[in-house]
């Protein structure tokens, strides 16, 4: 099975979509305060695309770190701190890679503050850093409030869309949507699990985890779909994270999907000893 299927982009996440529209607002931001002086072409496209691609490298990494090692020692709300970390570590590869490009471009930019550099230059990349995130913090939290929250907000489920049949589960025993505890991807084709135990049917598993309606669950690998209440406990092992299911079986969840577990709560349903 390969890692890189796990690492695939997903455009359309909530997730990207919102860093993509942070990277586009900091940009306009930047064009209202440009901080060059008679670039010439070359000099504008270089200066824009490197900070660009620092800033989208740096909140990436940053997501990363924070969902893998840290969102889950934060206190709640489970939203507001990670989403204020990845801000705030996710701006300082931009912090450092500013304080470069103001001494080493010939067209002299103008980030730092002059007086604090000639007092010290940590001092100056700090100040810088400060400014950027009084920018990008309370810009990321309203877009997660837009964009995260509206996409994974807890609601009654649409009993019309529960109880409506999947074209693949036609296939099988008298199964309904809100029967399914986990789907799993068996090469072409796929395991149903239920409580009444397991079924296998010849489908794409892509096909059926994208007909099974979004309030009942969520896919969490490349290989695995689960509904909410079939999801028992949550454990972090060595590598990733996993989730138990009342079925006994454990399920693993890919790091791309972490974030969207996080958010359904279920990284918070503990092992009961």
């Amino acid at each position: 099975m390969s890692r890189h299927a796990d690492w695939s982009p997903n455009l359309a996440s909530p997730r990207n979509l919102r860093f993509g529209a942070l990277v586009l607002l900091l940009i306009m931001v930047n064009q209202i305060n440009d901080p060059l002086v008679d670039p010439t072409l070359g000099e504008a496209l270089v200066f824009w695309g490197v900070r660009t691609f620092v800033l989208i490298c740096g909140l990436w990494l940053a997501d990363r770190l924070v969902s893998r090692y840290l969102a889950e020692r934060l206190a709640t709300p489970e939203w507001l701190k990670p989403v204020v970390l990845v801000s705030a570590i996710g701006i300082l590869p931009l912090a450092l890679t500013e304080a470069l490009l103001e001494l080493q471009l010939p067209f002299r930019p103008e980030f730092l503050d002059d007086e604090l550099w000639a007092v010290s230059p940590v001092l100056a990349v700090l100040g810088e850093w400060v400014t950027l995130a009084s920018i990008v913090i309370p810009i990321h939290l309203v877009l997660w409030l837009i964009i995260d929250r509206n996409t994974h907000k807890t609601s009654e489920p649409n009993l019309a869309v529960a109880q409506s049949t999947p074209e693949f589960l036609q296939r099988t025993a008298n199964l309904r949507a809100e029967d399914v505890l986990a789907l799993q991807a068996e090469e072409h084709y796929v395991r149903i699990y239920s409580s009444e135990g397991s079924e296998l049917i010849h489908c794409r598993f892509g096909k059926a985890a994208n007909e099974m309606p979004a309030e009942l669950g969520l896919q969490v690998h490349r290989s695995w779909w689960v509904a909410d209440s079939a999801v028992r406990s949550a454990q972090r092992g060595s590598r990733r994270w996993q989730l138990n299911l009342v079925t006994d079986v454990a399920v693993p969840v890919s790091d791309s999907y972490v974030s969207a577990v996080r958010e359904r709560g279920w990284l918070k349903r503990k092992v009961r000893k």
